[in-house]
């Protein structure tokens, strides 16, 4: 069965005999997030309840901090694609609003999660908050639990290559450009999807035409630099690729953007969406003297990251 995706109260499904839930950003969806999503999916069937996941809409964070674009590491469109192909039956994108984030954990706890989802048991990591002020720890759901009767369970800290698994150390790799470590500890390649707009022509001037990416404005990016990695497009299709994330200095002066050339293709990829995996960094950005110092180097990143790629 489909996995249903909720994105208003109102909407709200029946949970029958009762869910299991788990809450949580999950921005990233990483590895230590696929734990608790498997976990939650495995109490449900045993018991013959609903699983269900509670994620926010958008970030608390953002509206905590009163900024207008926030910088995700996962989109809503990239986070509910996701989900979507998750083993759980309910996904609900809880509305964040200044209304909603100050309601209190006791309210949020008996109203929503027993009143509403009708909890029976909670899956959680040790560290997560909800509720006005964060209230609703680890500490405060333990003393809850046989009150309200529902059962707590705290997984423990998931590890990758022996350190802790976060979207803070996602998000501190991403700064360093290291996105084989980013994949590592999401269990796939960090991805930036857009679509393919027109641009200034010089890739295709200097012999190698780019697809010039127009994404999410909230998408965090790896450090500017050239990449290689793959790129996928609407019809299913994977072809290796190089990409230029930055600022283009030898042409000009630009805004960031992600340019990205498939190796051996020739094609109109205007108007449709492409994905671009990132599997290794090649180098910074520079500056060229020329246009044909550039062109050799482009030519050199083009060898090197088609040697490295795995499609």
């Amino acid at each position: 069965m489909a996995v249903q995706l909720v994105t208003a109260l109102a909407d709200l499904p029946q949970t029958g005999e009762g869910s299991v839930v788990t809450m949580g950003d999950f921005d990233g969806l990483h590895t230590g997030h696929r734990v608790l999503i498997e976990e939650t999916a495995r109490r449900a069937t045993a018991n013959g309840l609903k699983s269900v996941l509670v994620t926010y809409e958008p970030s608390p964070k953002k509206i905590l901090k009163k900024i207008a674009t926030d910088s995700r590491l996962t989109t809503y469109k990239e986070k509910a694609a996701l989900l979507s192909d998750s083993p759980l039956d309910i996904v609900i994108f809880y509305p964040m609003t200044e209304q909603t984030i100050g309601i209190s954990a006791r309210t949020f706890l008996r109203e929503f999660l027993l009143g509403r989802l009708h909890m029976r048991q909670l899956v959680m990591g040790g560290d997560h908050h909800f509720g006005h002020n964060r209230r609703g720890n680890a500490r405060y759901l333990t003393a809850c639990a046989p009150r309200y009767h529902f059962e707590l369970h705290i997984i423990s800290e998931q590890m990758t290559h022996d350190k802790r698994t976060s979207s803070s150390r996602i998000r501190a790799a991403l700064a360093e450009g290291d996105v084989a470590t980013v994949a590592g500890i999401l269990g796939r390649p960090y991805s930036v999807s857009g679509n393919v707009v027109h641009g200034e022509q010089r890739g295709r001037q200097l012999g190698f035409p780019t697809a010039n990416l127009m994404g999410d404005a909230e998408k965090l990016l790896p450090a500017i630099g050239v990449y290689y990695g793959v790129a996928l497009l609407q019809d299913g299709t994977r072809h290796r690729a190089v990409a230029n994330l930055g600022k283009k200095p030898t042409l000009g002066n630009f805004a960031i953007g992600l340019e990205v050339h498939l190796l051996g293709f020739s094609g109109d990829l205007y108007g449709q969406e492409l994905i671009f995996e990132f599997q290794g960094r090649l180098r910074g950005e520079q500056k060229f003297d020329s246009l044909d110092a550039l062109r050799q180097q482009i030519a050199v990143d083009i060898a090197g990251g088609s040697a490295k790629i795995l499609l």
